[in-house]
């Protein structure tokens, strides 16, 4: 059973503490000085995010974290989401959460240690649809095959743990990043990725995280997906905020634009989207507390389609009532667009989440 309550004195703390973050360390001049380094440089205030307890907020405590559950963490990761911030702070948590279930508690707290303390960076890799990363056993040693050309995060990563196929199941394999061939970009949004080639990396047998993997990496990607959609969510008000600002002040046959009819439509549009989303990310949050796999990932997908549906035509509105101006640099609004477009299209396509709505219902 789902339950809309109140955000809790813990989320909103985190919320508070993550607003005058981003106030004091991400205004666009010095967000613009992080999107000046190469990608493969360290983010500057991992550290510092670390330090906070953000990276370990929705693990549980025997493993290093704070127990937190995603309800509480979803207002931390909205107003990430509309701070614009660069650093990989959704792709480390899922494979945090994807570890913290797929080893032993005693192993996962040693592996996730200097992750959570922000002494290095860890994500997930995984090969593109249709071509999975590959894994054969070669006497006591495991070899890869394969490219994930994808890895949010990756561009900066000490380490990746490669998704691969082992006889047809799943595994978990650590590889350093000296290891494999790594190739650092940055998306449209400015957001540092990587393409990562596994060919010829290897590990011993017992280093391998076996088949039992499988469950903790359909978590894992539940819990990457919501936090993708508090994002999403917090961009989406941002957004909102920063066009009725616009339409107050903008002037047009002597009064403001937001003083015509159609602006206002156009207005109240935006806010639907806002609250529907807003609604689903909660909801998908909840879901991941449930211990019934299908509801989980029926809501979750659910909660994908219709939040990416809503942030589509909230920048869509948002760039027609700013005009040009909407896709600059110039504003913030420019840089939201361009990460919620980059934000819709991650994570499975939309019909891919219909079907497992389906599949799952």
């Amino acid at each position: 059973m789902i339950h809309f309550d109140l955000p809790s004195d813990v989320a909103l703390l985190l919320r508070d503490t993550a607003e005058r973050f981003v106030a004091e360390n991400y205004a666009l001049p010095q967000r613009a000085e992080m999107l000046a380094a190469a990608p493969e440089e360290a983010p500057r205030l991992w550290s510092a995010m670390a330090e906070l307890g953000w990276l370990a907020a929705p693990l549980q405590e025997a493993v290093g974290g704070l127990g937190l559950t995603p309800v509480h963490i979803v207002p931390l990761l909205e107003a990430l989401g509309a701070g614009l911030v660069l650093e990989p702070v959704v792709p480390a948590m899922r494979c945090a959460a994807t570890l913290a279930r797929a080893l032993p508690e005693n192993e996962a707290a040693t592996a996730l240690e200097p992750v959570l303390s922000g002494e290095r960076i860890e994500v997930l890799a995984e090969g593109a649809e249709g071509a999975p990363i590959t894994a054969t056993r070669d006497g006591d040693r495991v070899m890869l095959l394969g490219t994930a050309p994808l890895v949010p995060g990756g561009a900066a990563a000490a380490a990746f743990w490669a998704v691969a196929e082992l006889g047809g199941a799943p595994i978990l394999i650590r590889v350093a990043a000296e290891a494999a061939s790594v190739a650092a970009f940055r998306l449209l949004d400015g957001q540092a990725a990587a393409r990562v080639c596994f060919d010829g990396a290897s590990c011993a047998v017992s280093e391998a995280v076996p088949d039992c993997a499988g469950a903790a990496l359909d978590f894992g990607t539940d819990m990457g997906l919501v936090g993708a959609l508090a994002e999403c969510s917090g961009l989406i008000d941002a957004l909102y905020r920063a066009t009725l600002d616009y339409v107050k002040l903008r002037e047009q046959f002597g009064r403001p634009i937001g003083r015509f009819q159609a602006v206002q439509h156009r207005m109240a549009d935006m806010f639907i989207a806002r609250e529907e989303a807003r609604s689903m990310l909660h909801l998908a949050a909840e879901a991941l507390e449930s211990e019934d796999a299908g509801f989980r990932a029926r809501l979750v997908s659910a909660a994908r389609v219709k939040i990416a549906d809503n942030a589509r035509r909230a920048l869509r509105d948002a760039v027609q009532l700013h005009g040009g101006m909407g896709v600059t640099d110039e504003l913030a609004v420019g840089h939201m667009v361009k990460r919620l477009l980059v934000l819709t299209q991650l994570g499975g396509s939309r019909g891919a989440h219909l079907k497992r709505f389906r599949d799952t219902a």
